[in-house]
């Protein structure tokens, strides 16, 4: 273990906080449910949610160590930004940053999608 948290960077605490609470999400659930062992938690992670995926998989499998989560594969679907424009209507979708309607040029856009950060489903074992 002490060979995974010196990997970690400094900047990945922010991570970590994460990785702890969907630990306790999942945790939570699964002793309600009666589950015994997970095959996958999968998560959604807008552009901008301020997290780094490859920190948060690094920080969940140091979580799960040694607990009933260990093993269980952590699978993050990464949601693009999503704008409506207010003037002409039109919705979009786009890797990046926008500033403008790619259709009328307004620049008064409102975000829709990219700031989420979820649990979307737990895959058990039958």
């Amino acid at each position: 273990m002490q060979t995974m948290i010196s990997t970690l960077r400094p900047d990945s605490m922010h991570e970590m906080s994460i990785a702890q609470s969907v630990v306790d999400i999942i945790q939570e659930e699964v002793s309600r449910r009666g589950v015994r062992q997970l095959r996958a938690i999968n998560l959604i992670m807008g552009r901008l949610s301020a997290v780094v995926p490859s920190h948060l998989a690094l920080c969940f499998e140091i979580i799960t160590k040694n607990t009933l989560l260990e093993g269980t594969t952590l699978n993050i679907r990464e949601v693009p930004l999503g704008y409506q424009c207010p003037d002409c209507g039109k919705g979009f979708s786009v890797a990046e940053i926008q500033f403008t309607c790619p259709d009328c040029g307004e620049s008064n856009l409102k975000l829709t999608a990219g700031r989420e950060l979820a649990v979307e489903s737990i895959e058990v074992f039958d």
